[in-house]
């Protein structure tokens, strides 16, 4: 995997050069001054991500994937054909040449020796030293950069609400106008002198905006929303993920600092569109710079309407010219422009830094087992070549076949060779290697090695080849074919056996997989065998992948508790997640099973991971006993957002006037501490089509505790128009409504009084 990462890293670093350098060179030549904002913004942003996808696509066929296995195949039916001039029966066995024994030289030690001759510094040395510090200041810069979010989403969240009602009125009329959602009002953090737009769509201005006009005001809303709707907080985010990752990439801050200069010169175009903004919008600019003086611009990951560096001056002069001196192009000029980047994204993969092999190194050091044991269970695969590493506890086995290979009827040796094939195990301080080569005429060049020395094969040499070759073997015979085979000698219980036999994670999983897909009857009994053998997987990718094989079957309810106590045991949100997506179709909804589903999803300790489950099983089965279990479970979401979103799913479900479920709802959605989230979780109950005069009640009783003046008008608002909807009002209601509107601002009473009256 290191030699892997250098090939990446390396021609990464070449391409994105080349296009952001290639891109920068042009502009510097004025190529880019007649071209249109957008198609400006399109082309930096292929330079900025063209670099990941062009260093990417030579590696695909290099990463581990699940057809490996199926090598096999495919080398027997070479073999048979093409690797021997004769044929070749199942019986027969390659004619073996033993190498000469040669005894190697001792190895030098350091102590014995100047360093400068036992080790010869190697230009890829360097390079794996760079890998280690990328990945260290990769990981370090991620940190910091997730530590200024979680900062960042803090300071907002206590950031007090903006209650003019001029404001508000004037956000929600432009933001129906843009089709964006309305983003929260709050005032500005001390020190933030510039308008933004922080994350979790929250809109903070500062003190000075509060008496701008209202053409102004309009102009610095217009500005902010545009960011929204273009998603630029999104896009920051994830230029300043790409910037710690990939810090090794100087012009990457090149890129991005043209990116931001294009997104605000597109919203002052957005926000300057309706007729006499444009002076509006540069007034509201030259008020900021002059806010600007001796304040902060804000944090680093939201969008302002004047981030660092932002060139104010130049943006205003810009918006004081005649429209018509706004750049533009024909359409063919700017498609043709992005072709050509695009074509030079098809041409880049041909340029590949070549790959290190980091083995060599370590093993002039003799830490060749450091090598071998790398990963638990891997398999590499480059064009031609095949590794297998395996390690375990004092020892590791490695594999590497460059050709093709196949095994005898026993797997107890090798049938046919084309290539090299090099077998490598370390245990307990003592090494055994054998490299076989293919010589043609069928024939098979051997040499053993014990340590350092060539030997001739001994029997503890030929008992270690033959656990060697029943390793190999099962590994890379494709699962499927080796289900069958087992099949069809013992039935079942041999196939079932041979998935308890394995000892590692992907070798289990490839087996109970397979034996899945025999398409062979499973009674219970096995269904049981074949869950409890998941949980000797220890990986958490291995053993979700297997629990979603074995979903696939028609469980009973007793196989159902016991999968899903499997996955409570699954390590990872994200694997629990996904397994449990699995099963969702096929769930029941007994109460046993239910509640085994609501423990296992209290072994996620994520919200985003806990909501999506929530919301995949209520979308599979919208029953009203998963729609109650799912409120059971949503209450452990700590996240505003994250309950709003699921309280949304199971509306969409309800038709209304289930008692039960509408209190659990409503008692849920009290939980939520922000207005906005309260508010939209409280409306998507009222949107459904019935809901009974409780029901009403038990929402306009949380609607009377939200603290936001406008979100509280709102929700009662809404409440209005669905008894406008079912005339006659029932008794007591407008009473009660007016009673809930007791302490509101003068303004939102007057705009609950008017929806009363309309009620009678």
């Amino acid at each position: 995997m290191t030699d892997v990462l250098l090939t990446w890293l390396c021609s990464y670093l070449l391409h994105s050069s080349l296009l952001i350098g290639g891109l920068w060179a042009a502009e510097r030549a004025g190529l880019l001054r007649r071209l249109a904002t957008s198609t400006q913004e399109a082309l930096w942003r292929l330079a900025l991500l063209g670099g990941l996808l062009s260093a990417s696509l030579p590696l695909l066929p290099a990463l581990p994937g699940p057809a490996l296995p199926a090598l096999d195949a495919a080398a027997s039916r070479v073999a048979a054909q093409d690797l021997a001039p004769r044929p070749v029966q199942l019986s027969e066995r390659p004619v073996i040449i033993d190498a000469p024994v040669v005894a190697s030289r001792p190895s030098a030690q350091l102590g014995a020796l100047p360093l400068a001759t036992s080790i010869e510094p190697k230009a890829h040395d360097i390079a794996l030293g760079f890998i280690a510090l990328w990945l260290a200041g990769a990981l370090l810069m991620l940190l910091g950069l997730a530590a200024q979010w979680l900062w960042l989403r803090r300071a907002v969240r206590r950031l007090p609400e903006l209650a003019d009602p001029r404001w508000r009125a004037l956000a929600s009329q432009l933001a129906a106008d843009a089709g964006v959602p309305l983003p929260a009002l709050r005032h500005a953090r001390a020190g933030w002198a510039s308008p933004l737009i922080a994350p979790g769509r929250v809109l903070c201005l500062p003190g000075w905006c509060l008496d701008l006009p209202d053409d102004e005001a309009r102009a610095v809303l217009g500005h902010e929303l545009a960011h929204l709707r273009r998603r630029d907080p999104a896009w920051r985010l994830l230029a300043a993920v790409l910037r710690a990752l990939l810090w090794p990439q100087a012009l990457n801050r090149v890129a991005l600092q043209r990116l931001d200069l294009l997104a605000e010169l597109a919203c002052d175009a957005a926000a300057a569109a309706p007729a006499g903004q444009r002076l509006a919008l540069a007034q509201s600019l030259l008020r900021c710079a002059e806010a600007l003086r001796g304040a902060g611009h804000g944090p680093a990951l939201a969008c302002g309407a004047a981030s660092a560096g932002s060139p104010l001056f130049a943006r205003v002069r810009r918006l004081l010219k005649p429209d018509g001196d706004a750049p533009r192009e024909r359409r063919g000029l700017r498609w043709g422009l992005l072709a050509a980047m695009l074509a030079g994204l098809v041409a880049l993969p041909a340029v590949v830094i070549s790959h290190t092999d980091a083995r060599e190194l370590l093993e002039r050091f003799d830490l060749g087992g450091l090598a071998d044991g790398i990963s638990e269970r891997s398999f590499i695969g480059f064009p031609g070549v095949t590794r297998m590493v395996s390690r375990y506890p004092g020892g590791s086995f490695a594999v590497r076949l460059d050709g093709k290979v196949t095994f005898t009827e026993a797997e107890d040796d090798v049938q046919t060779l084309a290539g090299k094939l090099v077998v490598r195990e370390r245990e307990g301080g003592l090494t055994r290697e054998m490299a076989l080569k293919s010589m043609g005429d069928g024939r098979v060049e051997r040499e053993y090695r014990v340590g350092r020395d060539s030997q001739p094969l001994d029997e503890a040499g030929r008992q270690w080849w033959t656990k060697a070759v029943q390793r190999m073997a099962e590994a890379m015979t494709d699962p499927l074919t080796r289900a069958k085979k087992l099949y069809a000698k013992g039935g079942m219980d041999a196939v079932l056996a041979d998935v308890e036999r394995a000892g590692e994670d992907l070798s289990r999983r490839q087996r109970i997989d397979a034996a899945v897909r025999l398409d062979q009857p499973l009674p219970s009994s096995a269904q049981d065998r074949l869950i409890a053998a998941t949980n000797g997987l220890h990986g958490g990718f291995e053993r979700r992948e297997a629990l979603s094989v074995i979903a696939r079957l028609p469980l009973a309810e007793p196989q159902q508790l016991a999968w899903l106590a499997a996955v409570a045991g699954t390590d990872g949100d994200f694997e629990r997640r996904e397994a449990l997506a699995a099963i969702a179709p096929r769930l029941l909804t007994t109460p046993a099973v239910l509640s085994a589903w609501i423990q296992a999803l209290g072994h996620i300790g994520g919200d985003f991971e806990l909501r999506s489950a929530i919301e995949t099983q209520v979308a599979a089965t919208p029953q009203p006993a998963v729609l109650a279990a799912a409120l059971q479970a949503a209450a452990r979401l700590q996240g505003d957002f994250e309950k709003r979103e699921t309280l949304a799913a199971v509306a969409r479900r309800l038709g209304g006037g289930e008692t039960e479920l509408v209190q659990a709802y409503t008692r849920l959605a009290g939980g939520i501490q922000g207005g906005f989230e309260k508010r939209e979780a409280l409306v998507a109950l009222l949107d459904r089509g019935a809901l009974g005069q409780a029901g009403l009640e038990q929402v306009i009783a949380m609607a009377e505790h939200m603290d936001g003046d406008f979100e509280r008008l709102q929700v009662l608002l809404r409440v209005a128009d669905k008894l406008a909807e079912a005339q006659p009002t029932p008794a007591g209601m407008v009473d009660r409504l007016r009673r809930a509107g007791r302490g509101l601002g003068e303004f939102e009473r007057g705009q609950l009084e008017k929806a009363l009256d309309r009620l009678g």
